[in-house]
């Protein structure tokens, strides 16, 4: 009995949390009320208050969620075989990500583009950098000469181009293919902005 109630409260909270993404493109968050969700959802507001607290509690939950399966998605060690990037895994790598975030886009789309929804994208970075710090360490080679302040901007750095490119790629329209963006990504990423651009640089300094 257990077993057909936990799938009922599995079915039940699935279908609240994509109704609820559904307004979320239709509407500012400010503006939907419980009603709304549980007249999209079909149920009760007693069921609704069952499993969350309210409007934000629900948000809380889907963001985090989300958050938690993204971050998740990236494994920067697939760029590496014995400590060596392989040009091949780095952009089969990335390509997986924006498959992901393809997959995903009804949820990026009404977190990002909806004005209501209070700092995704301070969340997702923060994700991101908790992530980075984590993993890095097994990553990088024994001889490396990153210095500390260079791996606090770092991955700032990346963190932040990665969300706006995420932004910039649904809001166009995805008009580019996720191999595509893999590619020019990985350009970018292992010769840096201005080498990508052809500027040369004299580093005799």
């Amino acid at each position: 009995m257990s077993g057909t109630t936990d799938l009922r409260i599995v079915k039940t909270q699935a279908a609240i949390r994509s109704r609820f993404l559904d307004l979320l493109l239709q509407k500012n968050f400010n503006e939907i009320t419980v009603k709304d969700i549980t007249q999209a959802a079909n149920i009760g507001r007693g069921t609704f208050y069952l499993h969350y607290k309210d409007k934000f509690d629900l948000l809380d939950k889907v963001m985090r969620e989300g958050l938690d399966a993204t971050v998740g998605h990236f494994q920067p060690q697939h760029y590496f075989q014995n400590g060596i990037i392989v040009p091949e895994r780095g952009i089969r790598f990335l390509s997986s990500i924006y498959t992901f975030f393809r997959k995903n886009e009804r949820f990026f789309r009404a977190m990002l583009f909806n004005e209501g929804v209070p700092n995704f994208k301070g969340r997702l970075q923060q994700c991101f950098l908790a992530k980075f710090r984590r993993e890095i360490g097994g990553i990088l080679p024994t001889d490396s000469h990153a210095d500390a302040i260079t791996m606090e901007i770092l991955p700032i750095f990346i963190s932040s181009g990665m969300i706006g490119l995420i932004e910039w790629w649904f809001r166009t329209g995805r008009h580019i293919s996720e191999q595509d963006m893999a590619r020019r990504i990985y350009q970018v990423v292992t010769r840096g902005p201005l080498q990508t651009l052809g500027i040369r640089i004299d580093d005799r300094t």
